[in-house]
């Protein structure tokens, strides 16, 4: 009896770990948090100089979908299932203009198909959460007038300690670091002359 029920409990343990196997995972996709933009006068505008946000560049294992997190000194891993709704070049330059000009008063903060007066180049190493509850952000931007004369460099190195774990806390650690480099690009830009 044993031998005549043994194929049908091997079919049965193989259909329940086939079943185990074939539950999905639902993909999560993140959006950096917005900054609701203050509407400008048309002629306040026109006063201000143009600002040009060029495309933002990122380290190459930032370029991918998925959220990176660094396990430990020298690991990285990239989520599967935790991924950016848009890519995250767009998201950060969008994120930046609209921050930008929130803060300052100096410029008019255009993307990079409009031509400006002077132009902000963005390099990202860092944008990633970190395996002690950090959010980490670094790079350096570049400032050139219109001639492509360098007017200011700076590094800069931002870390937000995540208020909970979970994508959607660093996600929104990432968007607080954003916050902190537009303010510090604004005391810059306010110092032009």
């Amino acid at each position: 009896m044993v031998s005549t029920l043994k194929p049908y409990l091997t079919a049965l343990f193989i259909l329940l770990l086939t079943a185990c196997a074939r539950q999905t995972v639902e993909k999560q996709h993140y959006f950096l948090p917005a900054v609701s933009s203050v509407a400008e006068s048309a002629d306040k505008l026109e006063t201000k100089r143009l600002l040009q946000i060029s495309e933002v560049q990122l380290a190459d294992f930032l370029d991918k979908s998925g959220l990176v997190l660094q396990l430990n000194d020298i690991t990285l891993n990239q989520a599967k299932n935790h991924v950016w709704a848009e890519d995250l070049r767009r998201q950060i330059s969008r994120g930046l203009q609209s921050r930008l000009n929130r803060q300052q008063q100096a410029f008019t903060v255009v993307g990079p198909q409009t031509a400006a007066d002077m132009r902000l180049s963005l390099e990202i190493h860092a944008f990633h959460g970190r395996y002690d509850g950090l959010a980490l952000t670094s790079g350096q931007w570049q400032l050139k007038n219109q001639q492509g004369e360098i007017k200011q460099i700076k590094r800069f190195e931002i870390k937000t300690e995540l208020n909970q774990s979970g994508y959607p806390a660093l996600v929104r650690a990432l968007g607080e670091n954003l916050d902190k480099l537009s303010a510090q690009m604004t005391q810059q830009l306010q110092q032009l002359p």
